[in-house]
């Protein structure tokens, strides 16, 4: 009898397998074509937001009495911030809401209008607010099925990403070489003449590309195979894709991106020579380790003679413009005063998530006006406190050390792989820099990406003999 019963349950759990991996496949294939813009009023939303809620109505449906092991963070996480962009969505009586920081000036122009005393949100533009709230579904659905995936094969995440990462930067040399504006550009408004990929913004495309050669390094170093091809071809492969996205890498044209992909080749190499102990007990000789710091010399000597090339014929837009004057960058560092007076004076309940623009349209000094409007303050750090106020710099610090904690756990339960330490807070410093100057995470794709990257840290921390951390095979 049990015999039967367990015939009857092998085939339901494949077609379990195969369905869950074919959600996979076409929620991926949404993120890349749909969700490369940070706009909240992308018309690619209207088709993937409903298409991430079903997602998730499935990985719900799979996950049925799943443990959670290792993922409470995460749905913590995304739970705080969708309960307050809820709160800060409720009315307030007038006598409560105009007592709040930063609401004077609109409280004298209700006088002013005779509008009387009506009950307001907390949110400057609740529209925005709930379009944010709305926004939370593309990295739920991305968390949930990375919980429904099996254990023993998380690591494949990674090679998702890598795979991710070869389309986007094939797609973004072919954008080069085609016109411009031309079909290769899935956005309305994007930088439609450089290489941005699936992405509407240059620098998250880099910034994208410059997490992934980090990846990329990461896979190699601790001998992990690029999804179950065999040594020597998964190697093959990974050299392919680490070289294709160094190349587009120097062909985007952004400067956050050059940095970021300097800190990452920067790791890479280092990676490359600290492999795990049982790695190297398989080389058969010394020499190898001294050949190994050759080829870390020639790659950066390559890198070095490649840029220096594109740069004498004018073809590495990032280095041209190190050296020219940015108007946008200038817009950047006159509003920093602003940005941080906004944080003061909205501060402790922010002004709502989605808002910053119409709150900056308040503070704008006049001498800042030019025909490019600030949407986004291109500063993550700085604009999720005037969003999010105090609660969301709570999360933010509690996430911070969270990770960390987790990077030393996830050391300490390897024996010391260095690999491990040097690539997660290597991750840690690209997004760090990366948010900084800029916004990448807002973006769909990025968010579901950076998602997947933490799960696995969070669950490979607890149980890393069983996600294949332990050792690097």
């Amino acid at each position: 009898m049990n015999n039967r019963k367990n015939k009857g349950i092998a085939p339901r759990r494949a077609v379990a397998d195969r369905a869950s991996l074919l959600v996979l496949g076409i929620f991926i294939v949404a993120i890349c074509f749909l969700g490369g813009s940070a706009r909240g009023d992308a018309v690619q939303l209207i088709v993937l937001r409903p298409v991430a809620c079903l997602v998730a109505a499935f990985a719900l449906y799979q996950l049925g009495g799943q443990k959670v092991r290792g993922l409470v963070p995460l749905y913590a996480g995304l739970a705080f911030l969708g309960l307050w962009m809820i709160i800060q969505l409720i009315p307030l009586p007038y006598s409560i809401w105009s007592e709040l920081p930063g609401r004077g000036l609109i409280v004298k122009l209700d006088a002013a209008g005779a509008q009387g005393e009506l009950w307001r949100p907390l949110s400057f533009s609740p529209s925005r607010t709930a379009n944010s709230l709305a926004a939370l579904i593309v990295p739920l659905a991305a968390l949930l099925l990375f919980h429904i995936y099996p254990d023993r094969r998380k690591k494949d995440f990674l090679s998702l990403i890598i795979l991710i990462a070869f389309c986007n930067s094939l797609l973004s040399i072919l954008q080069i070489l085609g016109p411009s504006g031309g079909p290769l550009y899935f956005y309305e408004f994007t930088n439609s003449s450089e290489a941005v990929g699936f992405f509407a913004n240059r620098n998250h495309s880099s910034v994208f590309s410059a997490v992934s050669l980090l990846i990329i390094s990461y896979v190699y170093s601790q001998n992990w195979r690029f999804f179950r091809l065999g040594d020597k071809y998964s190697n093959m492969a990974l050299g392919t894709v680490y070289l294709l996205v160094f190349l587009s890498s120097i062909l985007n044209g952004s400067r956050a991106g050059f940095l970021c992909g300097g800190i990452a080749l920067f790791i890479g190499l280092i990676l490359y020579n600290l492999r795990p102990a049982d790695a190297a007990a398989r080389r058969k000789k010394q020499g190898k380790r001294i050949g190994s710091v050759l080829v870390s010399v020639a790659a950066v000597g390559f890198s070095a003679v490649l840029v220096l090339l594109f740069f004498a014929s004018d073809r590495v837009p990032a280095i041209s413009r190190l050296i020219e004057t940015d108007t946008m960058a200038n817009l950047r560092a006159g509003a920093m005063p602003t940005l941080l007076e906004m944080i003061g004076t909205y501060w402790p309940f922010g002004t709502g998530f989605g808002t910053f623009d119409k709150a900056y349209f308040i503070h704008e000094p006049s001498e800042l006006l030019m025909p490019s409007y600030f949407n986004q303050a291109h500063n993550d750090w700085l604009q999720i406190l005037i969003e999010g106020g105090a609660p969301v710099a709570v999360l933010a610090v509690a996430a911070i050390l969270f990770c960390i904690v987790s990077v030393l756990k996830l050391f300490s339960a390897t024996s010391g792989n260095r690999g491990h330490l040097l690539f997660w807070f290597g991750i840690m410093g690209i997004l760090a820099v990366a948010s900084a100057v800029d916004y990448p995470l807002r973006t769909p794709l990025f968010s579901a990406v950076a998602v997947w990257i933490l799960a696995l840290l969070f669950t490979a921390r607890r149980n890393p003999e069983a996600l294949g951390f332990a050792k690097g095979v």
